[in-house]
């Protein structure tokens, strides 16, 4: 039995990810562009955000800023049945039993708020802003789940390849295992070295199970983000992973200054508060009003003085209101606006500041990792080289099972170091991209 036919090089790892068969038959294959697709279009919370969005963008009219005016129309049909006894001065008296009053009365009006101490505009511009925000809002959770979905591609690939290295060493514990009981069988082995190669089969094994499991959640976790069934098997076409160029870090700084979303966000919540100390300072102002109105009323009356009357005919006018004093609460409320201003504005500048520190730093992690890349890279031609002559001493009796595990572990351990730095390179790619803005951009064009 041959150990050379059982492992399997890894040297052009860091340029593609190798497609593992997946544990059941699958009818679609994804690309991570098909993934990221139908996150888009199935998505729940997407679509709650985009109705919320709805919400906002109908929100936004002049009718709620306060620019037009308000029509009403009332109407009232009134009958009374009534037992009166009057008794004058001079004598008379009148009573009147069961008498049908009857009234009606109808108007139309219209009230139009012409000046409000430029609140209406502070509104308008807040609804605005407000409509703004919720867009930001959408893009914003639309990014962070487009960062879960490829980060998830990626791991699901690692953990595959991962997997694939378990069975390969499984295999290399049961050619020793097998080797160990041949040489019983034939009289130049021992129970201790077969025990310790049937512990280490089994040791393996459990690795194994235990990496299976792993990609079996992994396969639920994504069906769970893109919305399909969650015990469906999940193919991917196999990707070519390639390394992406960083830009500088200046030019990176400035695209995440003007695309990062969390900092746009902050500058709309800073726009906000000026637009609400706009809307406290109205108070300040006189309200100046018109108003009109057409009006129609008939009454009839069985008793009484008059029998019947019709009333008819237009009102209109000009109406002011300007609060003298309330207390000092205008400009309380006032002050407090523009604290709060104040602060929108720290806040943003503290985003800011963190957006750069967090650039910076994954940066830096990524041109450490493409160093430690290049290392495992050696170390890994140098493990296949020294499990290939583990092989053929184990195979002599020139070490013992024990020798040969630990140089299978070694070459275990090299090939998984070199598949989490490969991942961890892209998935710092996805974070840099996401800081910077362009990660939507980069993952539907790429």
């Amino acid at each position: 039995m041959s150990l050379k036919k059982k492992i399997y090089p890894l040297k052009n790892l860091v340029i593609i990810f190798c497609f593992i068969p997946g544990m059941g038959l699958s009818q679609q294959t994804f690309s991570l562009e098909d993934l990221v697709q139908r996150t888009l279009n199935e998505h729940y919370q997407i679509q709650l955000y985009r109705n919320q969005e709805t919400i906002a963008a109908n929100n936004n009219t002049l009718g709620n800023a306060g620019f037009l005016p308000s029509v009403d129309l009332t109407g009232e049909h009134r009958t009374s049945i009534e037992n009166s006894q009057s008794d004058f001065y001079t004598g008379d008296s009148r009573s009147g039993s069961n008498a049908r009053n009857t009234a009606l009365n109808a108007m139309i009006e219209i009230n139009w708020l012409v000046f409000d101490g430029f609140r209406m505009f502070a509104r308008r511009d807040r609804l605005g802003y407000l409509q703004q925000l919720s867009i930001q809002e959408t893009k914003y959770f639309i990014e962070q789940t487009i960062a879960d979905v490829t980060r998830a591609y990626y791991q699901f690939l690692k953990e595959r390849q991962i997997l694939e290295n378990y069975r390969q060493s499984m295999d290399v514990s049961g050619y020793r295992l097998q080797l160990e009981k041949q040489k019983r069988q034939l009289g130049s082995g021992n129970a201790l070295l077969y025990n310790q190669a049937l512990v280490d089969y089994h040791n393996d094994s459990s690795l194994l199970i235990h990496q299976k499991t792993l990609v079996q959640n992994l396969e639920i976790g994504i069906n769970r983000i893109v919305n399909r069934e969650l015990e469906a098997n999940l193919s991917l076409q196999q990707p070519v992973l390639l390394f992406r160029k960083l830009s500088s870090k200046d030019s990176l700084i400035n695209q995440a200054l003007a695309h990062n979303k969390d900092l746009q966000t902050a500058r709309l919540h800073e726009l906000l508060a000026e637009a609400n100390t706009r809307l406290e300072s109205g108070d300040r102002y006189p309200e100046i009003s018109l108003f009109g109105n057409y009006s129609f009323s008939r009454q009839t009356s069985e008793v009484g003085f008059v029998e019947s009357g019709r009333n008819f005919g237009p009102q209109f006018g000009v109406r002011v209101r300007f609060n003298l004093y309330n207390g000092n609460r205008d400009n309380i409320q006032v002050q407090n606006a523009r604290i709060e201003e104040e602060n929108t504005a720290l806040d943003r500048q503290d985003i800011e500041l963190e957006i750069k520190a967090r650039l910076l730093e994954q940066i830096n992690r990524h041109q450490s990792l493409f160093h430690q890349l290049e290392l495992t890279r050696e170390s890994l031609e140098a493990a296949e080289q020294s499990i290939q002559i583990a092989q053929q001493q184990l195979e002599s009796g020139a070490i013992n099972g024990y020798d040969f595990r630990q140089t299978q572990l070694a070459l275990l351990q090299v090939q998984n170091r070199l598949i989490n730095l490969t991942y961890e390179i892209k998935s710092m790619e996805v974070g840099i991209l996401r800081l910077s803005g362009k990660l939507i951009e980069d993952v539907l064009n790429n």
